[in-house]
């Protein structure tokens, strides 16, 4: 399989099942997997993660039960239908998706007591990401490298040090707010409420 860079890799998502099957297999797939720029999945946490088979979503995945034949275009291999998907992206523009990344707090963010995380939300969808400074700069300034189109980017203020129920409610405020004034449902969940991520007392 070609190299793929990683910024044109969403790695290590997690599906439960419900949402895709390998074709061919007609199986209902649970377990890791990735996500290319173009919006295709494929099996794995990353492309080094083998086997990588391309993960076709449910609604797009035609089985007669009746005589068990699949209607989706199937190669020899899946390796060869994995193959030709990433082959055609010599062929298109080069705009990335944000990508998944955890800012770390530096030794002078914890001496000043808070640090900034960045985020994006997909337009008309209420899927978040956090992702790094680069990309959230990029989002902001419209670059046309980024799929600025389809994601909007937001940064919140993160305390890090304190008195721990003190931290944990000035966080957990800030992202309410932030989910309240921009009407961001579901952002809290995204963090999983975890309000004393990097805290240290």
């Amino acid at each position: 399989m070609p190299y793929i860079p990683k910024n044109r890799i969403q790695p290590n998502l997690y599906t439960a099942g419900g949402e895709f099957y390998i074709p061919g297999v007609n199986s209902d797939y649970i377990g890791y997997y990735y996500k290319i720029y173009t919006g295709k999945n494929y099996t794995g946490r990353t492309p080094n993660d083998k086997p990588n088979y391309l993960l076709v979503p449910i609604e797009e995945y035609n089985v007669d039960v009746e005589d068990n034949s699949i209607k989706v275009e199937v190669l020899n291999s899946y390796e060869s239908l994995i193959y030709n998907e990433i082959r055609n992206l010599a062929d298109s523009p080069t705009i990335f998706v944000p990508q998944l990344f955890y800012t770390q707090p530096t030794e002078d963010d914890y001496k000043l007591g808070e640090f900034q995380r960045f985020f994006c939300k997909k337009r008309n969808e209420f899927i978040y990401l956090e992702i790094s400074k680069s990309d959230y700069d990029k989002l902001s300034q419209r670059n046309s490298s980024i799929d600025f189109k389809n994601w909007e980017p937001f940064n919140i203020p993160w305390t890090l040090t304190g008195d721990r129920t003190t931290v944990y409610k000035v966080n957990r405020n800030v992202v309410l707010l932030e989910e309240k004034n921009n009407k961001f449902y579901g952002f809290e969940k995204y963090l999983r409420e975890d309000y004393l991520r990097y805290y240290q007392s």
